[in-house]
């Protein structure tokens, strides 16, 4: 089991498509810096309040508040790991390995481990490369910054997200951060992983990513037009800051422990799901891509 789980590392990180996550990492930091300078600028003209952003600023966007930018890594992250897992399958090597192993569910076992470290190395990436990419615009500090700890009303509706009144040290937060997003980004590569192994085709990888972004449209719809609290909806949970409410501040904000145990929950299910079908599905029959 170690040396199918070693290998499937050397697959999966192996993937030439890291350097496009690493370069959306990139992009997405570049524009988040910029709107913070623009933000930061536009309060000081509007109401000549000086609240400076640093370099904490830049992954707190890309990775905790930014819709955009967090569906965008997901989406990302499923494109880099639910294609580079398949690969044994489309390439036809797939019955070579489980002859080796002599048990067809080790294969998909043994990749539990490595979509773990890959998501960790994902999300690992996109703090560091965004860190960097921050030092480009803003000074650094060693602790968050004015304009993301403060909550005057001001400054508030124009950085449109909340954190608590005392947030941990950057190091402490964004350690959270990593605990928060991993089982996330391993429920939806799952997610494709299985439905891959059940409908043969490349574009399954990316119906779990279909599956969130229609979630995300009727949540929105939801909100807008009935004017209904849509916390319970699986794309509200994969931004953190979305639980310090804006609009529904008397509610008690849904609990990020809930959200982190509704992420493993989806990890455990796919996880069944897919050990019992790759025992069932035939797996020589793959698409190449």
């Amino acid at each position: 089991m170690f040396c199918m789980t070693r290998y499937h590392c050397r697959q999966l990180f192996s993937s030439r498509r890291w350097l496009v996550a690493l370069g959306m990492d990139v992009f997405l930091a570049v524009a988040v810096a910029i709107s913070l300078k623009t933000r930061v600028g536009w309060i000081f003209t509007a109401w000549h309040i000086t609240v400076p952003a640093n370099i904490w600023d830049v992954p707190v966007g890309v990775l905790c508040s930014d819709e955009v930018a967090v569906f965008t890594l997901v989406i990302v992250f499923v494109f880099l790991a639910g294609d580079a897992l398949l690969r044994d399958e489309r390439t036809g090597r797939l019955p070579m390995l489980i002859s080796r192993t002599r048990n067809r569910a080790a294969w998909f076992v043994s990749l539990l481990p490595a979509l773990l470290l890959a998501a960790v190395a994902f999300v690992g990436a996109a703090i560091v490369i965004s860190l960097g990419v921050a030092l480009l615009f803003l000074p650094a500090g060693r602790s968050f910054s004015p304009f993301l700890t403060n909550n005057t009303s001001h400054v508030a509706s124009i950085r449109s997200y909340y954190l608590p009144n005392m947030p941990p040290s950057p190091l402490l937060f964004f350690l959270g951060v990593v605990g928060y997003l991993v089982p996330a980004l391993c429920g939806m590569a799952l997610m494709s992983v299985v439905i891959s192994l059940w409908w043969q085709r490349a574009i399954a990888v990316f119906i779990p990513v279909v599956w969130l972004l229609i979630d995300s449209f009727v949540r929105l719809r939801v909100e807008r037009s009935w004017a209904v609290n849509a916390r319970f909806f699986i794309s509200y949970q994969f931004v953190l800051t979305y639980h310090q409410d804006s609009y529904w501040n008397s509610v008690y904000p849904f609990p990020v422990a809930a959200s982190v145990l509704a992420f493993c929950i989806l990890c455990v299910i796919w996880s069944a799901a897919g050990y019992f079908s790759v025992q069932r599905v035939d797996l020589t029959q793959g698409e190449n891509i």
